[in-house]
């Protein structure tokens, strides 16, 4: 085709696009062979490809709860610790005694990163002695007779520290913990390195019979990581054969079934492959990713493959149907694909480093499945004979299916009732306004978790017999050397303590002043009423002196070098967001209105990182939503060239925004990572089919003069397309549901539900305020004898 015989056809800005198609026909060859080799190297590159879900890498460079954790573990060290609980009858026997301590020394001999192992045989038990005191461990040899059994058992049972934290009340669950030194600083995530060795010394022959659970820092970071690769991919392939399912029974051949997967597998590979040259490191959220990018990438092809096949039915040959096809959808597939990667691009409003991170690889796919569309359709379609030109009558009678039915159904609908309809969407938006207002943040991520997975079962376990397995750090700064030696400042941070061990929420504390008051106790032949701090500064510093002259070894964790910054450990079970904001808010309270102003109190730990998270949510999920709004309208008004016609275009994309959020609140589901990012996406994809639908509503009401012509014409045009890929919304977004995490499940359901509302509001509300407030101008009659 000749540039004269595109001007005869096109006109414009479309132009471009007719263009564009017969360079790509004429270097059809060529251009496969390129595709082949970029699809090579992104296999090359995806191999560096690395999974981080530690919790400092949701924060980004200089972030205040990042460099409190830094903070932290310059002073104290590694905050990583691995946590095995064994489940026996009683720990009080020779032979569980036994077993427990050889797999102890196994696990201390061969888990890297060890510094420090601790059960309930080789805990420090002080006593007093003549001239001092005496530090051995509390099982120095294996008890055999009763009474010395039973010597041990009253030993521990009545030490606070090991009660509910080695050993629990009814003596039936033991525990094991494994204290990570600091990693090396040029090793690639080292805590990697843990998980495999600790997993492959319980699964040894001689500890089968023991019943044991894993959590901790690296266990979690590795679980969540094998839950993000094995949904990838499981999630993933179940989504394709989905899509390719619905496009079997909605496109005409094989091509049309081939091409749009083979685009959206394509569009995936690369992604990802860009991720690998960035060395940016995936977390579970990036498990989307597949999903999002095939749901999203396949609307191009659908719309090409649509209106290609449509211009043949009118008689044109094979490779005009394609140009002419690539002329009239292709500004809006480009339009389309800007307003999607301008929606994931809004995840740069938030702080949260992943989510950010997969906004950019999101829309890059965006991008990467419309390049790809363009080429793959234009080429794999136009192999063939040409088709038979089809008569109009014969056209008219092949389409009447039930999709064309339920489109001719719609628009008579919509011209009877406009007024109706838009009062009904009208109380739908005020419902679900309310709804919204019910909403509430979560972001602990282990209750996330589906409690089918045995990692979930394991931090149940420990909540529900050992104490809680959730944790927080006070760091006390008291900003001098030596100053935690002062006795006021000894007998303010015992306040705290005891404050928070009152609250009702608090299962366990512990700190220098529990090793303070045991070396007063054991200078004091080990009576309870001497369970209290010293009485002078001297008095203290004896007993810190006399404690690591003794052998103890437990200070370097509770104090700094420098003795100016102590540490106390708050050990709850795993709380809810809601709790944990009520728990730190409580404590800082207490700090405020109790404690001396010179004393410098900070967090670390999982606390201060859930508190974190959901101030970074709930900021996120409006800074992302008014982003992507923001420019989407900009763009919609310049597409559409028409500020109240832009206006109006964004209103059915902002509706199942509204609706989702308002089923959230109704439904108690919690605002969550996934979640924030679900109002940018509903309205970045939900937008394209909007654009298809006003674009070709503007190009019909020219050609036709009324905007009843202009909506039946638009309805039986792209209205099936935008079923189409409705359809492979609604369908690939549900996959969602089959997650381990609910989070995601909630994501997917709640996505799935909001573009079905997305299609309903294109066909529905905006046919409506088109026929009411006729934003394109005054119906006129236009000639239609060419």
């Amino acid at each position: 085709m000749n540039h004269g015989v595109i001007s005869k056809y096109f006109s414009g800005t479309n132009t471009f696009f007719a263009r564009l198609a017969e360079g790509i026909l004429r270097f059809r060859w060529l251009l496969l062979l390129l595709i082949s080799l970029l699809t090579i190297f992104a296999f090359y590159e995806m191999r560096s490809l690395r999974m981080d879900n530690s919790n400092e890498s949701f924060f980004l460079e200089g972030d205040p709860t990042k460099l409190l954790l830094e903070k932290f573990r310059d002073t104290f060290g590694n905050d990583d610790f691995v946590y095995v609980l064994i489940e026996t009858d009683n720990f009080f026997k020779p032979e569980t005694i036994r077993m427990i301590k050889k797999l102890a020394e196994d696990l201390e001999a061969h888990v890297p990163y060890v510094k420090d192992m601790k059960f309930l045989g080789n805990v420090e038990y002080m006593e007093g002695v003549e001239g001092g005191i005496e530090i051995s461990d509390l099982i120095e040899e294996i008890p055999e007779t009763p009474e010395e059994m039973g010597l041990v058992k009253k030993r521990a049972m009545n030490e606070p520290l090991y009660l509910d934290n080695l050993i629990s009340r009814d003596a039936r669950t033991a525990a094991i913990l494994l204290e990570c030194e600091r990693y090396p600083d040029k090793k690639v995530d080292p805590r990697k390195e843990i998980p495999p060795v600790v997993y492959r010394i319980l699964a040894k022959p001689e500890y089968a019979n023991l019943k044991v659970y894993a959590v901790g820092g690296p266990i979690i970071d590795l679980e969540m990581d094998g839950i993000a690769a094995r949904e990838m991919s499981v999630l993933g392939l179940t989504c394709l054969g989905l899509q390719m399912l619905i496009l079997f029974w909605v496109a005409r051949g094989v091509r049309g079934v081939v091409t749009p997967l083979l685009v959206v597998i394509l569009s995936v590979f690369w992604t990802l492959a860009v991720a690998g040259i960035l060395d940016w490191a995936l977390s579970l959220v990036v498990a989307m990713l597949p999903i999002l990018l095939i749901c999203v990438g396949i609307g191009d092809s659908m719309h090409i493959i649509s209106e290609f096949q449509d211009q043949q039915d009118r008689g044109l040959a094979r490779r005009e149907a394609i140009v002419k096809a690539l002329a009239l959808v292709g500004i809006p597939c480009l339009l389309t694909s800007l307003t999607t990667a301008a929606g994931f691009f809004s995840f740069l409003g938030t702080v949260i480093k992943p989510m950010r991170e997969m906004g950019v690889y999101a829309a890059i796919g965006v991008i990467l499945a419309f390049l790809l569309s363009m080429v793959m359709v234009s080429i794999i379609f136009s192999f063939g004979k040409n088709k038979k030109n089809v008569k109009e009558k014969e056209r008219s009678e092949g389409r009447n299916d039930i999709f064309d039915r339920a489109l001719k159904r719609i628009a008579s609908l919509n011209l009877k009732y406009p007024r109706i309809i838009l009062g009904i969407f009208v109380v739908l938006i005020m419902a679900s306004l309310y709804g919204y207002s019910l909403v509430e943040i979560e972001t602990n991520s282990i209750l996330s978790i589906s409690t089918d997975l045995k990692v979930r079962q394991a931090y149940d376990y420990v909540d529900s017999h050992m104490g809680g397995s959730m944790a927080m750090e006070v760091m006390l700064d008291t900003g001098k050397k030596d100053g935690i030696k002062d006795i006021e400042f000894l007998s303010q941070m015992e306040t705290l303590q005891n404050q928070i061990d009152k609250h009702p929420l608090t299962w366990k504390t512990s700190s220098v002043i529990d090793t303070i008051k045991k070396m007063r106790r054991a200078m004091h032949e080990n009576r309870m009423d001497y369970y209290t701090l010293p009485e002078t500064r001297a008095q203290a510093t004896e007993y810190l002196f006399l404690y690591e002259t003794s052998g103890g070894e437990e200070l370097d964790k509770q104090v700094s070098f420098n003795y100016d910054i102590a540490r106390l450990n708050v050990r709850t079970k795993s709380l809810s967001t809601k709790d944990v904001r009520t728990f730190m808010s409580d404590i800082d309270r207490f700090v405020k209105e109790n404690l001396d102003p010179s004393i410098k109190v900070e967090y670390a730990g999982i606390m201060s990182w859930v508190r974190a998270m959901s101030d970074y949510v709930a900021q996120g999920q409006k800074r992302c939503f008014i982003l992507a709004f923001s420019v989407i309208t900009c763009m919609m008004i310049i597409v559409l060239r028409s500020f109240k016609l832009g206006l109006i275009s964004m209103i059915p994309n902002v509706f199942p925004v509204l609706i989702a959020l308002g089923l959230m609140g109704f439904l108690d589901v919690y605002m969550s990572m996934p979640l924030m990012i679900m109002a940018p996406v509903i309205i970045g994809v939900a937008v394209d089919d909007t654009i298809h639908f006003f674009m070709r509503y503007r190009r019909e009401f020219n050609r036709t003069g009324t905007y009843e012509e202009a909506l039946k014409a638009t309805l039986l045009t792209v209205g099936r397309p935008i079923m189409f890929t409705t359809m492979t919304l609604v369908a690939g977004f549900s996959v969602f549901g089959l997650s381990d995490i609910y989070t995601t499940v909630h994501f997917g359901l709640l996505a799935a539900f909001a573009f079905l509302w997305a299609l309903l509001a294109d066909f529905f509300l905006a046919p409506a305020m088109m026929l009411l407030f006729k934003p394109l101008g005054a119906e006129r009659q236009i000639s239609m004898d060419n």
